[in-house]
């Protein structure tokens, strides 16, 4: 039976001896245990092992998971019968939260000094750093919770092949070399040693990745090989005219590598490009762009974290627009269509065929996506190209 792991009861009695032992043996855990705990926790709740990125990232996080389980605890919440399942799987791996004041502070902090020496926290931030990354995580999680079977393995089919009649296996699934039995790409023994293989090849899986990518990478202004659009300057820009490149695989490796993008044209040329911004909404935007301070102001639209990671805008260039960590994500260029993409590609994943169904309505949202989007923002700079005008002609 589960008991409520780490109530909060034990006052500092438990002493100096227990909080040492606790973060000796917290620092000390490694991040294939939690790995390991996380699959065990996804099988006992009849969830296929593999998973979405996100899921596997968040579901084996010590420092957020023990976090969470403090909060719990403090408040003595009432457990979801998951939560409950997970617990009891930690517990029995020997990750459980301590129970009194003295080990369960030992174990925190220990699970604090691990991530930092482990850079558990900092890995996924490496991973979320980028507008792409973090838009192939969100549609990983979305496609993998449409249609959970992309993730799963199922029993071979003829028969439940077990590893101790290794020589009933037959070759194609298995590699036995007298002393041990060796499964084959796509094939896994699980703990009672039956053969399975997983339903679809991580591979055809990543492919429902592309119609959402390309919306994001589009959006971004990656996908211009030559240099840049819109009024930017070409990421690796030729003296004699910076919108365009000399160097194309340079020019190509800068944005797919590094993600950068060249900066705007002075406004004397990026107006001959883009007649619908004035100089004073040029200039505005400008601030907006590298002001890094954190603030909220309703009255232009703006909202910006600390240091500018996260910030958004309702009269940016191109209208309602996000930067993330300094790149910009306008509504109507890349959210629209990569909220197309992503939700014909949910659509299609639920089909019979879903690798192919997934991929086909993915890309159909995608079309759609970008021609509302581009109908919106071409709408959009008519009007306010129009509006300039007219207050030009006032004066």
């Amino acid at each position: 039976m589960l008991r409520p792991a780490g109530k909060l009861l034990g006052g500092f009695g438990q002493g100096l001896s227990d909080f040492k032992t606790a973060f000796k043996d917290a620092y000390g855990e490694g991040r294939e245990e939690w790995a390991r705990a996380n699959r065990e926790a996804r099988k006992a709740l009849n969830m296929p092992e593999d998973a979405p990125r996100g899921s596997d990232m968040f579901g084996s996080y010590p420092l957020g998971i023990r976090t969470k389980e403090l909060v719990q605890d403090i408040r003595n919440k009432k457990l979801s019968p998951e939560d409950k399942a997970r617990r009891l799987v930690r517990q029995d791996a020997g990750l459980g939260a301590k129970e009194g004041f003295a080990p369960r502070a030992g174990q925190m902090l220990g699970t604090l000094g691990a991530d930092m020496t482990q850079d558990v926290s900092r890995s996924i931030y490496w991973l979320l750093n980028a507008p792409q990354a973090t838009a192939n995580v969100i549609a990983e999680s979305s496609l993998g919770a449409a249609n959970p079977k992309l993730y799963g393995r199922s029993p071979v089919e003829g028969g439940k092949y077990n590893f101790k009649q290794a020589y009933a296996i037959p070759s194609e699934y298995v590699t036995n070399t007298g002393t041990r039995v060796i499964p084959k790409k796509g094939y896994r023994f699980d703990e009672d040693g039956v053969l399975f293989k997983r339903n679809f090849e991580p591979g055809d899986v990543a492919s429902l990745l592309i119609p959402t990518g390309i919306a994001v990478n589009t959006g971004l202004g990656l996908l211009s090989p030559f240099g840049g659009t819109n009024g930017f300057k070409a990421a690796i820009p030729s003296e004699e005219d910076p919108t365009v490149t000399e160097n194309v695989l340079g020019e190509i490796a800068s944005k797919y590598f590094l993600g950068r993008t060249g900066n705007l044209l002075p406004y004397n040329e990026f107006s001959k490009v883009r007649p619908d911004v004035s100089p004073e909404e040029y200039a505005a935007y400008q601030a907006f762009k590298y002001d890094n301070s954190g603030r909220v102001d309703l009255n232009k639209g703006e909202v910006s974290v600390p240091s500018g990671i996260l910030k958004y805008t309702n009269e940016g260039i191109f209208g309602p627009e996000v930067q993330f960590l300094g790149r910009s994500l306008p509504a109507t260029t890349a959210l629209v269509p990569f909220l197309g993409a992503l939700g014909g590609g949910v659509a299609g994943v639920r089909t019979s065929r879903p690798i192919k169904g997934g991929l086909v309505g993915g890309l159909g949202g995608l079309a759609v996506g970008q021609v509302a989007g581009n109908l919106i923002e071409a709408e959009r700079r008519r009007r306010n190209q129009l509006e300039n005008e007219s207050q030009l002609n006032q004066y």
